[in-house]
């Protein structure tokens, strides 16, 4: 469990995104797991840039009306950095190996990963099963952030009366998510190659697996905010209107061709850049399936514009496909919230492990 502390108590999953918090707990009923509480706060524009939080103080009065909204008890969190801010290596080493043996290894090959001195990174690392290349050996993922980074979540989550749990890196928590969906779907020997596309707001993760092991990712500085920077040149609107009138979907008539047909023009060009840029630097040339999440899959039937454009069936990821949701919850707005809600949706099952 990445940069974790010893479980007790109900866990909350804390998705803190560039234009929104979302929160969300799971819990467990018999053989099911049922989404118990939710909510989603918009954040204003500037209070986090280029994945660093400006404003502590504005983002932790955000998170306490999430968390109040949601009406959640829960006082432990899962929250995540962006892989950005990470620094990681798959190294394998002896299975037979002890824990004092392995960790100090760890040590040794972060310090040589990192490019800050050990007293100022967190280290963890994850067992990823026997190594394919290396017979008799375990293939281990070492994870180092800097303390900074994590020092500032920390603080947004205290001053909301929070306490973290659990710290996992983004890329990991939706390859939690996804190969959740895949046990659901594809059979457990099945040979496939499966991407995901996660549109954020000032970027884009491009990721691919094989039997569900990442084997490829990519991040171009590519998402919402170009849409919502088009609607701000085009109707003269500052950045949070233009935001506000997108969420609300009171634009005018001619959003559709004079704006949003350019931006999806250009977000499938990036999707074919980034298939090719995977084709060109692996041994595959065929993605099976294509899912996406994240703000961008909120426009209305993108996922079969997505397929028809590249070729390749496309869906949009539902991490709650076999997840009932609590009575408590207005399924309708839940519904509609979902393509935004995978990352919160693999933190919150931090909380059930």
């Amino acid at each position: 469990m990445l940069f974790s502390t010893k479980k007790r108590r109900k866990i909350i999953g804390i998705d803190i995104g560039a234009t929104a918090i979302k929160v969300l707990e799971l819990r467990k009923s018999g053989g099911a797991i049922v989404v118990e509480r939710y909510a989603f706060e918009p954040l204003a524009p500037g209070l986090i840039v280029d994945h660093k939080i400006k404003d502590i103080e504005q983002v932790a009065n955000s998170l306490q009306r999430a968390i109040k909204r949601s009406g959640s008890k829960a006082r432990r969190a899962a929250i995540c950095i962006t892989a950005h801010n990470v620094m990681s290596k798959v190294v394998s080493f002896a299975t037979d190996l002890r824990d004092d043996e392995l960790e100090s290894l760890v040590e040794i090959e972060a310090e040589r990963i990192a490019h800050h001195g050990l007293d100022e990174v967190n280290i963890d690392y994850i067992h990823l099963g026997k190594s394919a290349k290396s017979p008799g050996q375990d293939d281990i993922q070492i994870v180092v952030c800097r303390k900074d980074v994590i020092e500032d979540l920390v603080v947004v989550l205290e001053e909301a009366s929070m306490e973290p749990a659990v710290v996992d890196v983004d890329t990991l928590t939706l390859g939690r998510v996804h190969g959740l969906i895949r046990q659901t779907t594809v059979e457990a020997d099945a040979k496939r190659t499966s991407a995901l596309i996660d549109f954020g707001s000032n970027s884009s993760r491009f990721m691919v697996f094989h039997n569900n092991q990442i084997i490829y990712t990519r991040e171009t500085p590519f998402g919402g905010h170009q849409l919502i920077n088009s609607i701000n040149q085009k109707y003269g609107t500052p950045h949070d209107e233009g935001l506000i009138s997108l969420r609300k979907g009171d634009l005018p008539a001619s959003f559709k061709s004079d704006v949003l047909k350019p931006f999806v023009k250009t977000l499938i060009q990036e999707i074919l850049r980034s298939l090719q840029f995977f084709y060109s630097s692996s041994t595959y040339n065929k993605i099976d399936d294509l899912m996406i999440t994240g703000g961008c899959a909120h426009i209305g039937n993108i996922d079969k514009v997505i397929e028809k454009r590249v070729e390749v069936p496309t869906a949009i990821m539902n991490p709650f496909a076999a997840t009932r949701i609590g009575a408590k919850i207005d399924q309708d707005k839940f519904r509609k919230a979902i393509p935004s809600l995978a990352i919160a949706s693999g933190l919150a099952m931090r909380g059930l492990e």
